[in-house]
């Protein structure tokens, strides 16, 4: 279970409740690559909700000097994430889970940001996902991922930094794997040209098709452009 919420919270700060919800339009095709810039990241997020609340975890962004276009981006000791800009748009390929030496490869990869999202046009996707052992290489399972970025609207979040205004990404994550399924509602809490202040999880494992067990996580930027909040 730990695991599970690891993966989670990773998702959801690598990809939020937001404290107002806003009903505006998103940003437009040309602004909306500004809610995830990719350049260099180094922040720090207090985890808000869940097993370590309270625990302060960095999130990194860094390009992959190997391979043009490809960014990695990882969320202290829970996980990383392949990101990719294809020309298109944000995709995900590959989520690697830190504390069970796993990496979970997407195929094909499944889209962040991308101009049929901010039309308000995307549809859910289904991919192909294996699960493989980081030192070893083994297939340890494999699935179906059924993935859909609902909306992106205007937002205010409360975090450690102070409320911030920004954009709410919501995503629907489904993985199907032999005898259990895993159900989460993610989101991600973004800045115009400054990527991710807030991010959370509700998630239900099911096994069995029987037993279930729901969660939460979150966290959520202690400072603002490297300044911390005020103390009152």
């Amino acid at each position: 279970m730990r695991r599970i919420a690891g993966l989670v919270l990773a998702l959801a700060v690598c990809l939020s409740t937001p404290a107002l919800a806003g009903i505006a339009l998103a940003p437009q095709a040309d602004s909306l690559s500004q809610l995830i810039p990719l350049t260099t990241w180094d922040k720090q997020f207090k985890i808000t909700e869940g097993k370590d609340r309270g625990r302060v975890v960095p999130l990194t962004l860094r390009r992959d000097q190997e391979k043009a276009g490809h960014w990695y981006l990882a969320f202290g000791d829970y996980a990383g994430v392949v990101l990719a800009n294809n020309g298109r748009g944000l995709m995900l390929e590959r989520l690697d889970l830190f504390k069970s030496h796993s990496q979970v490869v997407y195929n094909p990869a499944l889209p962040i940001l991308t101009p049929e999202i901010a039309a308000g046009t995307a549809a859910r996707v289904s991919a192909a996902f294996n699960m493989f052992d980081a030192e070893t290489g083994r297939l340890k399972r494999s699935g179906r991922v059924t993935h859909w970025v609902k909306r992106v609207s205007p937002s205010r979040f409360n975090t450690p930094a102070g409320a911030i205004d920004g954009y709410f990404i919501e995503i629907d994550h489904r993985m199907d794997m032999p005898l259990a399924q895993l159900q989460m509602s993610l989101g991600l809490g973004c800045r115009l040209d400054e990527g991710p202040v807030f991010g959370s999880g509700l998630y239900t494992l099911t096994k069995l098709g029987i037993f279930s067990e729901t969660k939460t996580s979150a966290a959520a930027l202690t400072t603002v452009n490297g300044t911390a909040p005020s103390v009152r």
